[in-house]
């Protein structure tokens, strides 16, 4: 095997595996191939969150597998843990499976394919030093840093704690040395990861999450930190008084909600209450007035009414969210909400989709159409999908901003940008006739 190609599905802890694993697969002497279709190896990196992800995992094994010169395939991620040996049972050209907490042993197993041998590593007892191997980072402004992984909150529609695992924290002296080398090295923008980051403590020691947020902020050098995903049980007053305090944390939140009916919330096991989540709305609202919050709706969920969906468009024109990412329920393998009764139609889950979207769109450009006429920090991520003469980058609060390239501008610099025109899901705006900004001038004064 000389080349390999990457495929990622899923959230931000698939991308940043594929990381882990591209690495990897360069140490071993094995190059990139520009598709699919020219490569000896393809990583399915996969995500069993949405529905029949197996089946479409299974149709991928098969477009490949009748390509002139198929490739070997390895089935890694989320679908690679849930299936396991079947994999390896419902396709020859499978040639090997990897489970997420078993992404740095990908040596291992492309070894062993290489010899003609079919392994599957899954399980959670991952191996010492995990984090350690090399990573393969495509932004050099911008890097992700796991700080926990797996999941122990089981509410009753997600595969998670059945594909991640339990909950694991990272040493904190680990999760600082990497973002102290990661600045050293010219990043200027640190996501912190975990499924439910704000559960993060310490193995090492006392300290939760909110304390590791305050030591990463501290580093000298680091002009943006952000991090997903947070769990609202976990959102107390010391996270929200840390947030503030540094200029350098995003003011950019994902707070999932779910739902917004305290009936359908307990069929969830979300352990919160309407009322709860709209308190710790204001909270953070009166503390850090300048926040742009996000979050996760699921509708069509079992047993829900009208009624209930009336109240979560309710609990979303009270929020105002700058994004909101929504999906129909779809039953996952062995989840409890899978063997609930009063399944909702999909005809009735898809009208209800389509009636949240017309309401969080409308506020989401309302929103944007508040910052026509500001002049936003933007740190520049690259070339923009709507034009190869323009940049692409994101502003303090994760919004995407598009505009025209101008001199003496590059990928990771922080340009001041006059906002002229927006739309519900991102900014058009023109470049200050200025240089760069210096190193920590992305934060705010």
């Amino acid at each position: 095997m000389r080349r390999y190609f990457i495929e990622t599905w899923g959230c931000q802890m698939n991308v940043h595996d594929s990381e882990r694993l591209e690495g990897q697969l360069l140490s071993l002497g094995l190059g990139p191939s520009p598709s699919a279709d020219e490569a000896d190896l393809v990583l399915l990196n996969t995500c069993s969150v949405r529905e029949k992800a197996a089946q479409k995992v299974m149709t991928r094994i098969g477009e490949l597998g009748r390509l002139p010169d198929p490739p070997l395939v390895g089935v890694c991620g989320c679908v690679g843990e849930q299936e396991g040996e079947a994999l390896l049972a419902r396709s020859g050209a499978v040639g090997f499976v990897l489970g997420p907490a078993q992404v740095s042993r990908l040596g291992e197993v492309v070894l062993a394919a290489s010899a003609g041998q079919r392994l599957v590593l899954t399980g959670f007892e991952a191996p010492p030093g995990r984090h350690a191997g090399p990573v393969v980072r495509r932004r050099s402004s911008r890097a992700m840093v796991t700080v926990i992984e797996g999941c122990a909150q089981h509410c009753t529609y997600c595969v998670v704690p059945r594909t991640r695992g339990p909950e694991v924290s990272r040493p904190a002296t680990e999760i600082l040395g990497e973002v102290r080398t990661l600045v050293e090295a010219g990043v200027r923008e640190i996501e912190l990861l975990g499924q439910t980051i704000n559960a993060y403590q310490c193995p090492e020691g006392q300290s939760n999450f909110a304390e590791l947020l305050d030591d990463v902020a501290t580093i000298p050098g680091l002009d943006r930190l952000r991090f997903v995903t947070s769990h609202p049980r976990f959102f107390d007053d010391a996270l929200i008084e840390t947030m503030a305090r540094h200029p350098n944390v995003s003011r950019y939140l994902h707070l999932p909600v779910q739902a917004g009916s305290d009936r359908i919330l307990r069929r969830m096991a979300r352990r919160y209450t309407r009322a709860q989540y709209l308190d710790l709305i204001g909270r953070i609202r009166s503390t850090i007035p300048d926040v742009n919050l996000s979050t996760d709706v699921i509708v069509g969920f079992p047993g829900e009414s009208e009624a209930d969906f009336e109240e979560t468009l309710d609990l979303l024109a009270r929020v105002r969210f700058g994004q909101v990412f929504a999906f129909a329920f779809s039953p996952r393998p062995r989840t409890p909400a899978s063997r609930l009764p009063e399944q909702v139609p999909e005809a009735e889950s898809r009208d209800r989709l389509h009636r949240l979207f017309q309401l969080t769109d409308s506020i989401s450009a309302e929103l944007n159409s508040a910052l026509v006429g500001r002049v936003l920090p933007v740190l520049i991520d690259g070339t923009s999908r709507r034009s190869r003469s323009d940049w692409q980058g994101r502003s303090e609060d994760n919004r995407v901003v598009n505009f025209p390239r101008g001199e003496r501008q590059e990928v990771g610099d922080i340009v001041r940008v006059l906002i002229t025109r927006a739309g519900a899901h991102s900014l058009v705006g023109e470049a200050l006739p200025s240089a760069p900004d210096p190193p920590g001038a992305g934060a705010r004064p």
